[in-house]
C-alpha cells in the first residue's frame, strides 16, 4: 500500500476536512452539482471503451500492483486506485487517489474502499468504484506521443455527486537526480495545479476542467498536505461527457506543458484510438499461437504487449528499453524504470522470434550511442542521466561485464532473424570496439573474459561471489558472442577479426566445458576463483550456456538433470542457488529466490538438449504468473519457499516476460531463423498430450510462415503431420523430426515423397518455389513403437509450497525405458505415457508404482519428510487387442 499507518489516517482526515470546508455548495442536493459559469471549456464527449480480445479482469485485490505505462509517462499504482504519477524523467506526484461524497452520506468515502473491479487492456485500464448511490469507472490512458497521463471518469449517478481528487506533489527527477526549490499552486482560471521550480525549467500540471475548488497551500513550498481538487458532478452532463483529469509535464517551458495538458483533453478520443490501433497492430503483426492451452495463448499475447512497453522515450536521452516498473514509494526509483543494457539484450532474443524487429533495431542503436570510449556497453542509465554526471561521478553505468558480450550476441541474433544488413553496417564500428574491449578483459589465456577485470555478471551481492575470478554465466554469454563474431566478421569482410574469433572460440569453449566441469558431482561449477579453485555450488547459471547449446552433450545432460530437481527447479521456477547449499536463503536476492528470467534459461536449456519433460513446467510457471499477480505482468523474483513475490520485488519486470516467449518459441517450437542464409531451423518438441497446435507469422527476413502440427498416437506407433505455409521469398527449413524415445521404423515424407534426413537428423525442406509445391509444404513423420512422457502440469496456488512432480530423466534401454522422477514424500502423482504399452516397476527409491490403464501410471512416494526420488522401469508389453490410443488421449492433469 502507498499509504500505511499514520500517513493513511492523516490522508483520510484531510479528506474529511476538505469536504467539510465547502458548506455553501453542500447545502442541498440541488446545489451539489452546480458548476460556476466561468468553468473551463475543455470537454470530452463520451465514446465507447471497447472490449479487447485479450482483456483481463477481476475483483480488486488490495496491495496488488496496477500499472499503465507508455513511452512518455507511467501511472504506477495499486488496484485500489492509489498511484504515483510519472512523466519521464519526472516524478510529478504520489498518493493520487479519489474520494466521493453525496448528499445522502455525511462523510466522504475514500475510493480505495469502493474499488471493486479492474479491467486491464493493452490500450487502457479501468478501475470500477461501486456504491449504493453511484458507480464511477476510472479509465487510465498513457498516450504514446504526448508527455502526460489522462484519466477519463465515467460516472453513473442519479443524484449529484462530488469527486475529490488528491495527490502529494513531488516534481523531481528519477533517482539519483534532484531538482530542489519546488513549489505548487492552484491556477483557478485553468482549473489545475501548477508544479514548478525556481528556474521554471521543469514544469508539470495536474487538473480538470470540471474542478471548481482547491485547498490552497503556500505557493513557495510543497508542504506536507496533499493537493486537492473538488469536482462537482452534474448527472445530466456526466451522461454526455467523461470527466477528464489530465497530468502533463516535462523539462520544457511552462507554456508547452499547458499545451500538452489541453491536447490530452481535447484529443482524448484520438489518443485512445491511436493506443488501440497500436495494440491491434502489435497483436496482428507478430507471432501468435493456438494450442490446447488457451491460457498459454493469451499469456503470449500479453508478453508481446509487455515487451513493447519496455520502450521509453526520454526527452534528453532518446528512446530505449527500461527494465521494469514498480512503485517508488517515498523515493524516486520506480522499480527498474531506467535503461538496462543486459536486460534489454536478453529480451531481444524473444523479440527476434516474435518479429518485433523495429524496436530491437532501435534498442541496439540506443545502447551503441552510450558505449564507452573503450568499447564497453552500458549496464544502466538513469532517466535523469542528462541532468547529472551519471557517466562520471556515479559508478553504475558500466558496472557489469556481461552487458558487452550480451549486446554483441543480440546484434548477431537480430541480424540472423531479420537479415538487416543496413543496421549491421551502422553498428559495426561499435561492434568492433565492443570486441576490442572484451579482449582486454581476458588476461589469463583461457579464452574467457573475467569478472575481476570486466565487472559483475551473475551475482551482485552475497557470498556466492566471494573471491570470484570468472563465473559461468559471463563465460556462457561470451562464448555465444564468439560464435556470432566469427560469422559477422566473415560477412563484413573482416578476415583478421574472423580469424581471431576462430582462434579464441575453441579455447574458450573448452574452458567453459572442462574447467567448470565437476566430475564427481556430475555438474558444472558456478565459478573459477582467484586462486584457481572452483566454486562448486550447484546454481542455475550453467543453464545460460546450455540454452545457447555450448556444452558437451553428455555433460549437458548430467548438469540439466541436476537442475531439473526441486532443489533448483521449484514448482514456480528456478532458484538462483540450490536449496542444499550452505549459502541458500529463500529471501536473499542472489542466494535462493526464484527468478523468472533464469527460469526461462533452464527451460530453454532443457529443450535445447531435447529434454522437454524437464523444461515445460518451468515455462508453464511463467505463463501462470501472467494471471496470478499483476494482471498481464510478470514479477521480477519470488520467494524460494512459497509461490509469492517478495515485498521488494519489481512487479512488472520485462526480462521475466521475455522468458515466457523465448523458451516457448525457441524451445517448444525450436524456431531459429537464419535470414541471411535464407534458412530457418524448426525443431518442435510438443507435449505428447497436445493433439495439435498452430503458430502464425514466424518470420525469417521477408518471409512469414504459419505452422500447423497434428499428432496422433496408437498402441503400435504414431504420426505427426507438420504443414508449413509461407508468404514472401523462398525459405529452406531445416526441420528436425521429433520422434518418441526408442521409436523404430521411422519414415519421413515431404510433400508425398519419402525423404532421408541429413547427418544431423534434420530434413531440408525448401518452401516457396513452384517446383516444390509453391508456398506450402507438408512433412509427415511416422514411427512404430517408442514411448513419450507428458510433462508434469502444476496447478500453482499463490502462497503454496513446492510439492509437484519432476521428471529428471527419461531414456530407452534394452527392451524398455527408465523414467527418473522426484516428488514430495507422502504424495501420489499420475504420469501419462504415449506410445508402446508398458508395464511399470520401481527399481530404486521408496515409492510404489501402479498401472492405472489408458497409458497412465501412478507413482506413490512413501511417507516421510522432504523430497524423494525414484527410478521406474517401463517394460514393453503387447497391446490389448482392439485398443487404439488415438481415441483415448486424456487431457493433461495438474497436480
Amino acid at each position: 500500500m502507498i499509504l500505511d499507518g499514520i500517513p493513511r489516517v492523516i490522508s483520510l482526515l484531510h479528506l474529511l476536512v476538505v469536504v467539510a470546508t465547502i458548506p455553501p455548495r453542500m447545502a442541498s442536493a440541488q446545489t451539489l452539482g452546480e458548476v460556476p459559469p466561468d468553468r473551463a471549456t475543455l470537454s470530452v464527449p463520451r465514446f465507447e471503451i471497447e472490449a479487447s480480445a485479450i482483456e483481463l479482469a477481476g475483483p480488486v485485490r488490495p496491495g496488488e500492483y496496477l500499472g499503465v505505462t507508455g513511452p512518455r509517462s507511467a501511472w504506477l499504482g495499486l488496484e485500489t486506485g492509489e498511484a504515483e504519477l510519472w512523466v519521464h524523467p519526472l516524478k510529478v506526484g504520489s498518493g493520487f487517489r479519489l474520494g466521493f461524497s453525496t448528499p445522502s452520506y455525511g462523510s466522504p468515502i475514500p475510493g480505495e474502499q469502493l474499488a471493486r473491479s479492474v479491467q486491464v487492456r493493452p490500450e487502457i485500464t479501468t478501475i470500477t468504484y461501486s456504491h449504493a448511490a453511484f458507480q464511477v469507472r476510472q479509465h487510465i490512458l498513457a498516450p504514446a506521443e504526448i508527455p502526460g497521463l489522462l484519466l477519463l471518469l465515467e460516472v453513473d449517478s442519479p443524484e449529484p455527486l462530488e469527486i475529490v481528487a488528491e495527490f502529494e506533489p513531488v516534481l523531481n527527477y528519477m533517482w539519483p537526480g534532484s531538482i530542489g526549490g519546488q513549489y505548487a499552486y492552484w491556477d483557478a482560471g485553468r482549473r489545475l495545479f501548477v508544479l514548478s521550480e525556481s528556474l521554471q525549467a521543469q514544469n508539470a500540471v495536474v487538473g480538470s476542467p470540471w474542478a471548481v475548488n482547491s485547498v490552497e497551500h503556500p505557493a513557495h513550498q510543497l508542504g506536507e498536505a496533499p493537493r486537492t481538487m473538488v469536482i462537482p458532478v452534474d448527472p445530466e452532463r456526466a451522461r454526455r461527457e467523461f470527466i477528464p483529469i489530465a497530468v502533463a509535464g516535462g523539462t520544457t517551458p511552462r507554456e508547452e506543458v499547458f499545451q500538452s495538458y489541453e491536447r490530452l483533453i481535447s484529443e482524448a478520443r484520438s489518443l485512445y484510438d491511436a493506443k488501440r490501433a497500436w495494440a491491434d497492430s502489435v497483436l496482428a503483426s507478430t507471432v501468435s499461437i493456438e494450442s490446447p492451452d488457451p491460457q498459454l495463448d493469451l499469456a503470449l499475447e500479453w508478453a508481446k504487449i509487455n515487451l513493447e512497453e519496455q520502450r521509453v522515450c526520454n526527452p534528453d536521452l532518446g528512446c530505449g528499453f527500461v527494465a521494469g516498473w514498480g512503485l517508488s514509494g517515498n523515493g524516486a526509483r520506480p522499480g527498474f524504470g531506467w535503461f538496462f543494457g543486459g536486460d534489454a539484450a536478453m529480451n531481444t532474443f524473444a523479440m527476434d522470434a516474435l518479429g518485433q524487429w523495429a524496436l530491437v533495431a532501435e534498442e541496439l542503436a540506443f545502447l551503441a550511442r552510450y558505449q564507452r570510449e573503450d568499447g564497453k556497453i552500458t549496464h544502466e542509465i538513469s532517466q535523469a542521466a542528462a541532468r547529472i554526471d551519471w557517466f562520471g561521478t556515479y559508478p553504475y553505468a558500466y558496472y557489469h561485464a556481461d552487458t558487452t558480450p550480451y549486446w554483441m550476441t543480440a546484434v548477431y541474433e537480430y541480424w540472423r532473424a531479420s537479415g538487416d544488413d543496413e543496421l549491421l553496417r551502422q553498428l559495426w564500428p561499435a561492434y568492433r570496439r565492443a570486441w576490442e574491449w572484451c579482449l582486454t578483459a581476458e588476461t589469463d589465456g583461457d579464452g574467457i573474459i573475467e569478472n575481476t577485470v570486466g565487472g559483475l555478471a551473475a551475482v551482485e551481492v552475497g557470498g556466492l561471489g566471494a573471491a570470484l575470478h570468472q563465473d559461468i554465466y559471463l563465460a556462457g554469454v561470451w562464448v555465444a558472442a564468439l560464435e556470432g563474431t566469427r560469422v559477422l566478421a566473415e560477412h563484413m569482410g573482416e578476415a583478421e577479426l574472423a580469424a581471431q574469433a576462430r582462434e579464441i572460440a575453441p579455447v574458450a569453449r573448452a574452458t567453459l566445458d572442462d574447467a567448470y566441469w565437476l566430475e564427481e558431482a556430475g555438474h558444472h561449477a558456478f565459478g573459477i576463483l582467484s586462486d584457481g579453485r572452483t566454486n562448486d555450488n550447484l546454481t542455475v547459471w550453467p543453464a545460460t550456456a546450455a540454452a545457447f547449446g555450448l556444452f558437451d552433450e553428455a555433460r549437458a545432460q548430467s548438469t540439466l538433470t541436476h537442475l531439473a530437481g526441486d532443489r533448483v527447479s521449484s514448482d514456480w521456477g528456478a532458484h538462483m542457488l540450490s536449496t542444499e547449499s550452505d549459502l541458500y536463503d529463500p529471501l536473499q536476492y542472489n542466494m535462493g529466490t526464484v527468478w523468472p528470467f533464469v527460469t526461462g534459461y533452464v527451460a530453454w536449456g532443457q529443450y535445447r538438449y531435447r529434454r522437454p519433460w524437464a523444461g515445460f513446467h518451468l515455462m508453464d510457471a511463467v505463463k501462470q504468473m501472467t494471471f496470478d499477480w499483476s494482471l498481464g505482468r510478470h514479477p521480477e523474483l519470488l520467494s524460494g519457499s512459497f509461490y509469492q513475490p517478495l515485498d521488494q520485488t519489481v512487479p512488472h519486470q520485462f526480462f521475466a516476460t521475455s522468458m515466457l516467449a523465448t523458451p516457448l518459441l525457441r524451445g517448444v517450437l525450436g524456431w531459429e531463423p537464419d535470414a541471411p542464409l535464407g534458412r530457418a531451423r524448426l525443431a518442435p518438441q510438443l507435449p505428447p498430450d497436445w493433439p495439435e497446435v498452430t503458430v502464425k507469422r514466424l518470420r525469417a527476413g521477408a518471409t512469414a510462415t504459419d505452422v500447423e502440427i497434428h499428432q496422433t498416437w496408437t498402441a503400435t506407433g504414431g504420426e505427426r503431420r507438420t504443414t508449413l505455409t509461407t508468404t514472401g521469398p523462398p525459405l529452406t527449413f531445416d526441420f528436425v523430426p521429433d520422434v518418441p524415445v526408442g521409436a523404430q521404423e521411422v519414415s519421413m515424407w515431404v510433400n508425398g515423397v519419402e525423404t532421408e534426413p541429413s547427418s544431423d537428423g534434420s530434413l531440408a525442406v525448401p518452401v516457396g518455389t513452384e517446383a516444390l509445391g509453391g508456398d506450402r509444404a507438408q512433412i509427415v513423420v511416422s514411427w512404430e513403437g517408442g514411448l513419450a512422457v507428458a510433462p508434469p502440469r502444476i496447478d500453482l496456488q499463490p502462497g503454496g509450497r513446492s510439492v509437484g512432480l519432476r521428471i529428471l530423466d527419461f531414456a530407452s534401454e534394452a527392451d524398455g525405458w527408465t523414467l527418473s522422477v522426484e516428488g514430495t514424500a507422502g504424495r501420489t502423482y499420475d504420469i501419462q505415457l504415449f506410445g508402446t504399452p508398458v508395464g511399470p516397476a520401481v527399481t530404486s527409491g521408496t515409492a510404489l508404482v501402479s498401472d492405472r490403464g489408458n497409458g497412465v501410471i501412478r507413482v506413490e512416494f512413501a511417507d516421510g519428510e522432504g523430497r524423494s526420488a525414484a527410478t521406474v522401469r517401463l517394460d514393453s508389453r503387447p497391446p490389448l487387442s482392439g485398443v487404439d490410443r488415438t481415441d483415448t488421449v486424456r487431457p493433461h492433469t495438474r497436480y
